[in-house]
């Protein structure tokens, strides 16, 4: 199992080809990635050379065992903050069971492939979190950037408050020199792409910093010439292990999210490279963070920015990313004074020009413009990271989001239209009814109440997907109401189920009429003298349709004003009990529809002017669709005329003409009965469909699927042909 596991990034990671492209990454990605990680250890609390043994070590495993071939994994900004604040609470020891707990459970986690439900965080908490942290590192950073002690920095009021001190206790040329810092790492990427900007950022003012002496400036100091060896730190020293665990549980959530994600970008990034495997990435991960904590290092995660580096200076395998460990190691072992000699105002430099790079402004305000929701839960995520703490933000940010989702789901939509006769008002009803659509009830409540002349009013349910039983008790207080007004109340399109809560709810014996079908409303009306005016239905549905549908959906229709792009051409009846947007759940432009009498394809002849004809033709040459679905049903009127053995007088010889072709296909095996009838008809007319010159030449390069369907109008189920086993069967249970 290890050796499947492991075989394929072996053999890509010792075979000499690309080597030289993965030494050139690997050299780029580390000529960034250790003034980041000095950078990282500083805002965590931590020795720098904490930060670096993680760049090393994690960069090494994460690389191996990772699901990711050209990811780069390390130290994390965003992940300073909470490694700080363990520090703070529970010690430098605790970062090796913090590290351990979050490596186990990570691996765990891709053991038993739960990598997938990472992706279930809503994305503008993501967003939001990665604005809040960079929020927090530039107010952690400002006091290593002006070489000043602040004992409490820990939020931007504490920022505004102290800023007095700041002004009297800096030192101008440290401030200066992580200015210079700030700056270089900005601009130069602007105007020279291919210089390593982070690199130049930290020698320059470095190289100021030991030119110009006189100025007190504090330097990075000692790092160890080389890795730990693996210790285990003395646990008795460590104390609260309940908040201990919770804070690895942190991290491991962290940790976890912030590598998929980071992953899953870096797919996008590089279309044609395989996509990560989640589940093989953190156990990779998981693997590199035990790794770590037993060298002494603080916990890694997949890291987006250090990954598109390698990506864009040419790494072609997993190597590079060990390469730049590498790298990293001879400069801390044989080159440790170039890292001891970089001023910590620098270090805070780099880490505010990060910094500003991780806010995310540009999709606050596409949030603004095209989804307020979204903005919400970015807004209240933000606030609470920044002036709480890490856990409680992202909390209230996922209930935020499950509330405004909870309320999503539950919201009732209401269409309402008054017939022309002013005589019938019919409100169709949407969603769901709750106890969240009570202003709503109210508001069509209010309508009715004010329509002089009104005599009935139709609710129509069928789109309505659950009631709850304040939301029923509040339309039946609602009905009994209106009814105290001599105004009839039609209920239509009740389920079952809905029909016995709201009877059960109905104590007060409140009448309504309950429908199911149209025909029942037109009865209805028309006894009390109420004209049934079926264009009506239609204009509501119209209305019903822009409000809840098209209005919402402005992208689709005006993609499909440009062209239409159907995948299937459905030869279907006339039957109004067939409905093949509803029963297939298929949008608008999503299928090509010939309806007619029997679902009769004409046998093809250059002569004749069926439209069916024009239409087959239209599919298959202009629309180039290459799946065709024959749909008949049962009870079929048309294969009831067809058996019959006389005509149906002058006033059909349309119809009878029109159904010859139906007989045509019974001459050979005359039906038993009118479900038989149902299904040698489809089989014919494919037969028939086989006949037109271009359906039959793709057939011949078996380039096109031809399929025979027939609906069961009294069970809803559909049946399909299979020509091996000769038979219809259910498609439902096919599957």
């Amino acid at each position: 199992m290890l050796f499947s596991y492991l075989g394929k990034p072996l053999k890509e990671i010792l075979s000499p080809k690309y080597l030289k492209e993965d030494l050139f990454a690997g050299f780029n990605i580390a000529i960034v990635a250790i003034p980041l990680a000095l950078a990282i250890g500083l805002a965590s609390s931590v020795p720098p050379g904490m930060a670096l043994t993680a760049a090393i070590v994690g960069g090494v495993v994460a690389a191996i065992f990772g699901g990711t071939r050209l990811g780069v994994s390390g130290p994390a900004l965003s992940m300073t903050i909470l490694i700080s604040s363990c520090v703070a609470t529970h010690g430098l020891p605790s970062l090796f069971v913090i590290g351990f707990v979050c490596g186990v459970l990570q691996f765990l986690s891709g053991v038993f492939k739960l990598g997938r439900f990472t992706r279930l965080i809503p994305i503008p908490i993501i967003y939001a979190f990665t604005s809040a942290i960079a929020v927090i590192l530039l107010i952690s950073a400002i006091p290593s950037a002006l070489q000043i002690e602040s004992p409490n920095l820990s939020h931007l009021i504490d920022v505004i408050k102290d800023i007095d001190i700041y002004i009297t206790q800096m030192n101008p040329f440290a401030f200066v020199l992580a200015l210079i810092t700030i700056v270089i790492a900005r601009k130069l990427p602007k105007y020279y792409p291919k210089m390593p900007a982070y690199l130049v950022a930290v020698l320059v003012p470095t190289l100021l910093a030991h030119l110009f002496t006189n100025h007190q400036i504090s330097f990075v100091g000692s790092i160890p010439h080389g890795l730990h060896l693996p210790q285990i730190p003395n646990f008795m020293i460590i104390h609260n292990w309940h908040s201990l665990i919770i804070s690895a549980l942190s991290v491991f959530i962290l940790a976890s999210l912030e590598s998929v994600l980071s992953a899953n970008a870096l797919d996008k990034l590089n279309p044609l490279e395989e996509s990560h495997k989640p589940n093989h990435e953190l156990i990779g991960q998981g693997l590199a963070n035990c790794a770590v904590a037993i060298f002494g290092g603080i916990p890694i995660t997949q890291l987006l920015a250090r990954s598109k580096i390698s990506i864009d200076n040419g790494a072609r395998t997993r190597r590079a990313a060990i390469f730049h460990s590498i790298f990293i190691f001879v400069v801390v072992y044989f080159f440790p004074q170039i890292i001891e000699f970089i001023p910590i105002s620098v270090l805070a430099g780099v880490l505010i020009s990060a910094a500003i790079s991780m806010i995310n402004v540009k999709h606050a305000l596409e949030y603004w413009r095209n989804d307020k929701r979204g903005f919400l839960v970015y807004s209240v995520t933000f606030i609470m990271l920044v002036f709480t703490n890490l856990v409680e933000g992202i909390q209230t940010g996922v209930m935020v989001a499950l509330l405004i989702m909870v309320i999503k789901m539950l919201r009732t939509k209401t269409s309402i239209r008054l017939w022309d006769n002013k005589q019938v008002m019919r409100i169709s009803i949407s969603g769901n009814l709750t106890i969240l659509s009570i202003d709503e009830i109210d508001k069509f409540k209010y309508i009715i109440l004010k329509q002089v002349g009104l005599k009935y009013v139709i609710f129509e349910f069928q789109k309505i997907q659950s009631i709850d039983n304040a939301g029923g008790q509040y339309l039946i207080d609602m009905i009994e109401e209106i009814q105290e007004h001599s105004l009839q109340v039609i209920v239509h399109g009740l389920t079952k189920d809905q029909y016995q809560l709201l009877k059960m709810i109905n104590v007060k014996g409140v009448k309504f009429y309950n429908t199911i079908t149209e025909s029942e409303i037109k009865y209805i009306l028309e006894q009390s003298g109420v004209e049934h005016s079926a264009n009506e239905i239609l204009k509501h549905g119209m209305a019903t349709f822009h409000e809840q549908y098209a209005s919402q959906r402005t992208k689709l229709m005006e993609t499909l004003a440009k062209e239409q792009k159907p995948h299937t051409l459905l030869i279907t009846c006339s039957d109004s009990r067939l409905n093949p947007n509803e029963f297939f759940a298929v949008g608008l432009g999503e299928i090509f529809v010939i309806r007619n009498v029997g679902n009769v394809v004409p046998p093809f002849d250059p002569l004749n002017k069926y439209s069916e004809v024009a239409a087959i033709e239209y599919a298959v040459a202009a629309l180039e669709i290459r799946n065709i679905v024959i749909c008949a049903h049962t009870e079929c009127g048309a294969i009831k005329a067809s058996m019959s053995s006389h005509g149906h007088g002058p006033e059909f010889y349309g119809l009878d003409n029109w159904l010859q072709i139906i007989k045509d296909g019974f001459t050979k095996n005359w039906p038993s009965d009118t479900n038989e009838g149902t299904k040698i008809n489809a089989l014919y007319q494919v037969e028939n469909l086989k006949t037109y010159p271009m359906v039959h030449e793709l057939v011949l390069q078996n380039k096109i699927t031809i399929s025979a369907w027939v609906y069961d109008v009294h069970s809803a189920h559909m049946l399909e042909w299979r020509e091996l086993e000769k038979q219809f069967v259910h498609i439902i249970q096919a599957q």
